[in-house]
């Protein structure tokens, strides 16, 4: 929220993972990351749902960047896991 402009440009900066996209261990997939158009206001977009079967788990980082009408600028991200899997008992 901004209380100078309720108007507020978003834009989608980037999309990291901390694996690489075809990495040893992860089932050979990729793109990794699809439907993104950084520099616009995009909130909807697929990320893979795959990790190195010997790592700790796939982050994904998004980050946003929002700009007022004065030019002030403030980025926020969030990240989001691809846990690895747990081995359940019969």
């Amino acid at each position: 929220t901004d209380v100078c402009d309720e108007e507020l440009e978003i834009r989608l900066v980037s999309i990291t993972s901390n694996e690489p996209v075809n990495g040893a261990g992860d089932g050979s997939t990729e793109p990794d990351i699809q439907g993104t158009e950084p520099g616009t206001d995009d909130r909807q977009f697929e990320l893979r749902a795959e990790r190195n079967g010997g790592g700790s788990g796939r982050v994904y980082t998004v980050t946003y960047e929002t700009e007022d009408a004065s030019g002030n600028v403030g980025r926020g991200s969030a990240t989001f896991e691809v846990s690895k899997s747990q081995g359940i008992d019969p």
